[in-house]
Order: structure tokens, then C-alpha cells, then sequence
């Protein structure tokens, strides 16, 4: 084979690794979009950071009794930082119901472990279990949580 050939050949193979590369993927669905926002959520209070936790909020959001996003920020703070002891979240059950292209819901349990040797099913000292139900919506910089209710069973 000639050095020319050669050149040609690997020339095709770089064009079409690109190509492969940079062909785009599926488009992510509004229910992968909001498990991924979910999921972020999640991340975050596990490493305990409150700014990203209030960044998935929209400015207008609407807990409890009407609370608003600085509110949640509040009890964010107080709720993480109580104690110094690792903080391990679980979400082992999360429904999401997708409205329209821009507006969706989701239902979820929400385990607030103190350490990782805690049993998480059985309720005492070092675990919190939240149920969370919200609505999310797709707003020009992503999925915001627009209004959320949570009790603790």
C-alpha cells in the first residue's frame, strides 16, 4: 500500500470518528430532565450544598403554608448543617408525571441519613423521612421546582 493510500485511509478514519463523535444523541425527555434535576437535588444535599439545593427553585416557588425560596433556604441551612456528621440521602422511590413539554410532577421519599450505618426503613435518632410532592417547570435557564408540599410520615 502507498503512502498516499495510507493518507486517504487514515483521513477517513479521523472524518468518520468525528462524525460518529459528534453526532448528536436522543434528545433528553422532560422525564429524564426532571429525574436528572431530582437527582441533582439529591447530590447536593448529600454534600450539603445549600446554593445549588435554592438554585433548583424558581424565584417565584411556593412551599407550605406558602413559604417562599429564602424561607426554604432557612430551613436548608438549619436541617443540613446540625450536626457535623456525614450525610448520606436516599430517594429510593420517585414518580414523575409530565403534564406538558414545559410542566411536570413528581412524587418521592426522601431519606436523611446521619452516617451510612443507619438503618434508613426504621424512623429514630439519625433519620428523617420526607415525602415530597411538587411541580417543576421548564423556565429559559432549565427545570426550576415552582412549588412543593412535604410531610413527614
Amino acid at each position: 500500500m502507498n503512502v498516499q493510500k495510507l493518507l486517504s485511509l487514515a483521513v477517513a478514519l479521523i472524518v468518520g470518528a468525528l462524525v460518529f463523535a459528534l453526532w448528536p444523541g436522543e434528545k433528553p425527555t422532560p422525564e429524564s430532565e426532571v429525574r436528572a434535576l431530582i437527582a441533582t437535588g439529591v447530590g447536593a444535599a448529600e454534600k450539603r450544598d445549600v446554593s445549588t439545593l435554592v438554585d433548583l427553585l424558581s424565584a417565584d416557588f411556593r412551599g407550605p403554608s406558602g413559604s417562599t425560596r429564602d424561607e426554604v433556604k432557612s430551613l436548608l441551612v438549619g436541617q443540613l448543617f446540625r450536626n457535623g456528621n456525614e450525610m448520606v440521602v436516599l430517594n429510593p422511590q420517585l414518580s414523575v408525571t409530565v403534564l406538558s413539554p414545559v410542566k411536570a410532577t413528581f412524587a418521592g421519599v426522601f431519606v436523611f441519613a446521619r452516617g451510612r450505618d443507619v438503618n434508613w426503613q426504621q424512623p429514630g435518632d439519625g433519620v428523617t423521612r420526607y415525602d415530597i410532592d411538587g411541580t417543576v417547570e421548564k423556565r429559559a435557564d432549565g427545570w426550576r421546582v415552582t412549588e412543593a408540599q412535604w410531610h413527614r410520615p
